[in-house]
């Protein structure tokens, strides 16, 4: 933590130096933002509101006509200054929490390397100096660029550095050979992770065959036969197998450690025992659906058949018969544990199968042209999907628009309150007015005067029950309130609440008032906080159309992991929804500014749209999974090594 705020006001000083050329003023501007992330850094869940500080009502002055203009224009530049750096914020915010745990130091959901200790900052400079607010609202504009420009690349550089230092390994990727499943390989107990091998685990665990074989007595070695002779031996192999191909996935008896494979080379032996090993495992393998293990287990005979012809099929460059055993894993993986067979992805992979079974002389070409045919029907069954999801671009768009703008009002509202007590008045904020503050600046943008008035009308009520103004009298307070109500009544029902609604919304605020006024107790007060979790929706128009939300005020940040992030359209993905249900897919659109994703089913005509906000959320959920391409064959190797 202390390299992080080292740098961070390092960064703001270079960019405060090329507006800013006074040392006193830089001291100021430097320390008030230290002073923020100081108290940022060493919040700690639980802490009484009265402990924190954020950029209040009576800390920013809102309330006063000559201090609302700069007030407004620093809320503001707080909005433009995340939008502009955001991304790059939320990904160092995710990286330093991966860094601190098992720390003492726990980040919460503000960063305090974020805009929030830059406007304080801002604050403290204007305070210090005296500025007046014109003053300070001219070095806000000459200082927005430089801020941008060098947060930016503070932000970019810091997190690139701690991923550099081995931070959240487990997003980053591995060898390309084997890309564990995280369900499977990145567990503790897992192949791959007890097994730490110098060489490919397959060519491992062939040479460990080769070395049982060596030596060992063999009664007809098949390369003691003449050609004529080792030929008619794999033929009547073959027909052994296919024998017993019309009994399936049933097939009791194991070629290598029948009579017949002990005729076998030690390197036909070898190729055998590696084809066994890899179908044993993939048929008891708990992510597979049992469609699936089914299909692996008819490819076995035609794999057997294989490795006794085929010279590469354990070849360094990995075969295409073994990459076809990962293609349908991997496609397994993605779809529902209970999943048809009668699926059309199942039923297109049962052809392709079928045409190796039926393969009157089994060859590597075969095997190659079988590899093709799954991968464009994995292309296929991707591309329809991605088509489908066109239809609801407008929709999805449509959906950012009111998220960004829901984003900004919670957003504005977050830095007005602050760390303001518990109180009916930040209850009505939190959970009405806040709806208010979106429309606004989905119809009119966060830079308009409906904004600035929206923003002054809030700071207006938090001022109305805030006894630490002692210049204003209770002849003032009454005198203003009723104005104050009707600014609300108005705005309530400009959002589409109805008369009942909205006296239910105002009347805590105004018993509150009430007892104010006449000199009482503030009445008791229970916190009732609409939950910061993500609603889920239907557009009964769109047909198959979900969405996943958040519809309410959610205080501070909610980052993706860096992984989730970088998703690009044709990522498969699985996210846990709110009804216990689960949406497997692949990411059919990205909105325009990445703030909603739309996921749609490979097979099914259903779409989900969720927000970067909700699905930060859902990543937690053991049930949601970003799915990267693993080796089933590599997994069995592994655990053929550790347990033979």
């Amino acid at each position: 933590m202390t390299r992080s705020r080292s740098r961070f006001l390092q960064a703001l000083r270079e960019a405060a130096e090329e507006v800013i050329h006074h040392p006193d003023w830089l001291e100021a501007f430097t320390g008030a933002a230290g002073e923020c992330f100081d108290e940022l850094a060493s919040r700690r869940p639980g802490r009484s509101p009265e402990d924190a500080h954020g950029l209040t009502a009576s800390r920013m002055n809102l309330v006063h006509d000559n201090e609302a203009d700069y007030s407004i224009a620093l809320i503001n530049l707080d909005q433009r200054l995340h939008d502009y750096c955001g991304r790059d914020l939320a990904a160092l915010h995710m990286r330093m929490r991966m860094q601190l745990v098992g720390t003492p130091v726990v980040l919460q959901d503000e960063s305090p390397l974020g805009t929030e200790s830059v406007c304080r900052a801002l604050r403290g400079l204007k305070e210090a100096e005296r500025l007046s607010a014109t003053e300070a609202q001219g070095l806000l504009q000459q200082l927005e660029e430089p801020l941008r420009r060098h947060l930016s690349g503070f932000y970019r550089a810091f997190e690139h550095e701690l991923a550099n230092e081995g931070l959240g390994a487990r997003v980053r990727g591995r060898p390309q050979h084997v890309e564990p499943d995280p369900d499977a390989s990145e567990a503790p107990d897992s192949p791959a992770a007890r097994v730490k091998l110098g060489i490919h685990p397959v060519d491992a665990l062939r040479l460990s065959v080769l070395a049982r074989h060596k030596g060992k007595p063999q009664p007809q070695p098949a390369g003691g036969l003449d050609r004529s002779l080792a030929s008619a031996l794999i033929d009547r192999i073959e027909a052994w197998l296919g024998e017993r191909q019309q009994y399936g996935a049933g097939v009791p008896v194991s070629l290598g450690a029948s009579e017949l494979g002990a005729l076998l080379s030690p390197v036909k032996a070898a190729a055998v025992e590696v084809v066994e090993t890899i179908c044993g495992y993939a048929f008891e393998a708990p992510r597979l659906p049992p469609a699936f293990c089914s299909l692996i287990a008819r490819l076995r005979v035609p794999l057997l058949r294989l490795a006794l012809r085929s010279e590469t099929l354990l070849a360094a460059e990995r075969h295409a018969a073994l990459r076809l055993v990962d293609q349908i894993a991997n496609l397994g993986r993605t779809v529902a544990a209970d999943c048809s067979p009668d699926l059309p992805v199942c039923r297109g992979l049962l052809t392709i199968v079928n045409t190796l079974v039926q393969a009157p002389r089994i060859s590597d070409k075969d095997f190659e042209a079988a590899l093709g045919s799954v991968e464009a029907l994995i292309l296929s069954r991707q591309r329809s999907a991605i088509a489908r999801a066109a239809a609801f671009r407008s929709e999805v768009e449509r959906m950012e628009r009111r998220d960004v703008a829901l984003q900004h009002a919670c957003r504005a509202l977050y830095l007005v309150i602050g760390h303001a007590k518990p109180s009916p008045v930040r209850n009505f904020l939190e959970n009405y007015w806040v709806h208010v503050i979106a429309k606004v600046a989905y119809r009119h943008g966060s830079d308009s005067a409906e904004w600035a008035t929206r923003l002054h009308t809030a700071n207006r009520l938090l001022a109305s029950v805030d006894d630490s103004q002692g210049g204003r009298s209770l002849q003032r307070r009454v005198a203003e309130i009723p104005y104050l109500i009707e600014e609300l009544k108005e705005g309530l029902a400009w959002v589409g609440l109805s008369e009942s609604r909205i006296w239910d919304a105002l009347a805590p605020c105004m018993a509150l008032h009430a007892n104010l006024i006449a000199g009482k107790p503030a009445p008791e007060f229970v916190p009732r906080r609409s939950s910061c979790r993500p609603t889920l929706g239907s557009r009964s128009e769109k047909t198959g159309l979900k969405v996943l939300k958040h519809k309410q005020y959610v205080p501070g940040e909610l980052p993706l992991p860096p992984a989730w992030a970088a998703l690009e359209v044709g990522d498969t993905v699985s996210v846990a929804l709110p009804d216990g249900s689960v949406m497997r897919g692949f990411v059919a659109m990205l909105a325009p500014l990445r703030q909603v994703i739309l996921i749609a089913d490979g097979d099914d005509n259903m779409q989900l749209a969720i927000t970067a906000r909700a699905l930060s959320q859902q990543v937690e959920l053991p049930e949601t999974q970003l799915f990267r391409p693993a080796s089933i064959v590599d997994e069995a190797a592994s655990n053929k090594l550790v347990q033979p």
